[in-house]
């Protein structure tokens, strides 16, 4: 276990087998910036034929177990429909099973929506308390920072290994480790009843999936940002049981003569709500990839849920698209689960927030993936544009492990 050798700020690149090394000199000239750095004392005896690991071109991956804890926990914000009855049973019990698979040191948060989104506040330990947002409204970042009292006072961010304060700051209460408020979260869990607003036998019930997800990635914006939690490693998991029908991001309206759009009405530009759907939704898969976040969509439904319209979410930030006709199906449960898979060594397998830079020999015509831009120009940018182009550096979810104790959870 040692720490890796890196490239002075704000460079920070690690020592790999493409640096250029003076082995009298013992220093080494990093690729991204061709800045000069030392060795650290414990290379000392460095030749031709004595180089670490790090060096050699057969070692072109490796993994650093640190001494040290992360900066920052891991954040889970489950976002949860309340349509029918068996599919929230279903959900209950496959969220108490992922709670118990969690790093109990990582954060959690909860956010259910029908006609109306509520926002769970787990940190009041009294009775189930709430934050009400209205399905047929768009809310800004300031509107859900007033509402949910969240301050824009900067506070230091706990350690992986140290607990969260019981009266802390604003977001504390929304945002708090499993193991603090996983006996809370399984209570409201098990209170989750269907929408109580009334439905006209000719009405589709209300769902409210836009305003939903924009109050989640309001919250995660404003309790990441003001706890210096930006950045860092952050999944939004909505869980959707039908189509948007109110609201920005509707897809269609809850009246049950109009049909969703089919792939025809798409193609002849007679799809009522789908420009403004999807213009909707890539503005909040820009935000939520600006962010360093991922949003994952898993559906219970045998209707359409307007995934065409919501695919740039998932896209743009590298999360999981999961379809099944219910979440009481084994595709669903099975799938969900396996999100939380763990390696030999107690790893979590999932993907995490990464951003990656290219080097100064390179000219990037662009990138095909599913990640973002980072919007970084320089030398590096070549003359014509393929997919993701007119960059250098981009954003995505790659694959970093989460150990499941404190002391080595950065890798």
């Amino acid at each position: 276990f040692f720490e890796p050798v890196t490239c002075k700020p704000p460079c920070r690149a690690i020592l790999n087998p493409y640096c250029q090394i003076n082995i009298r000199g013992k220093l080494w000239i990093c690729p991204f910036c061709l800045t000069r750095n030392p060795f650290p004392p414990h290379y000392k005896d460095i030749s031709n034929t004595n180089q670490p690991a790090e060096l050699l071109p057969k070692y072109m991956t490796i993994e650093y177990s640190l001494s040290r804890p992360a900066q920052a926990p891991p954040v889970f914000l489950f976002v949860v429909t309340c349509l029918d009855a068996d599919d929230i049973k279903a959900l209950h019990d496959a969220l108490v099973v992922s709670l118990s698979l969690i790093p109990p040191y990582a954060l959690v948060g909860l956010i259910t929506f029908g006609t109306m989104t509520q926002v769970h506040e787990l940190g009041y330990a009294e009775c189930s308390k709430s934050y009400i947002f209205r399905g047929g409204k768009e809310y800004t970042q300031k509107q859900i920072q007033d509402m949910l009292g969240l301050s824009t006072t900067t506070h230091a961010a706990p350690r992986a290994s140290q607990p969260m304060p019981q009266q802390a700051f604003g977001a504390a209460c929304f945002l708090l480790p499993v193991q603090q408020c996983e006996f809370q979260l399984t209570g409201i869990l098990e209170a989750l009843a269907c929408d109580p607003w009334p439905v006209a036998d000719d009405k589709r019930a209300l769902c409210c999936t836009g305003v939903t997800v924009s109050v989640a990635v309001g919250l995660l914006e404003m309790s990441l940002s003001i706890t210096t939690f930006l950045n860092t490693s952050a999944r939004i998991m909505v869980f959707a049981g039908g189509p948007a029908m109110e609201g920005p991001g509707m897809v269609v309206s809850n009246e049950l003569k109009e049909p969703i759009c089919s792939h025809h009405d798409i193609k002849r530009d007679s799809a009522k709500h789908y420009k403004c759907a999807v213009k909707f939704y890539e503005g909040l898969a820009k935000r939520v990839s600006n962010n360093g976040h991922a949003v994952d969509l898993f559906t219970g439904c045998l209707d359409q849920v307007g995934l065409l319209e919501m695919k740039s979410l998932p896209n743009s930030t590298n999360g999981v698209i999961v379809l099944s006709d219910s979440f009481a199906t084994s595709i669903f449960k099975q799938s969900f689960l396996r999100m939380f898979n763990k390696d030999d060594q107690d790893f979590l397998q999932i993907g995490f927030n990464v951003t990656f830079n290219t080097t100064k020999e390179l000219k990037v015509s662009g990138l095909i993936r599913h990640a973002i831009s980072a919007r970084k120009k320089s030398a590096c940018v070549g003359k014509t544009e393929i997919d993701i182009g007119q960059t250098s550096a981009y954003a995505i979810y790659l694959a970093r492990r989460c150990r499941d104790r404190p002391i080595n959870a950065d890798s």
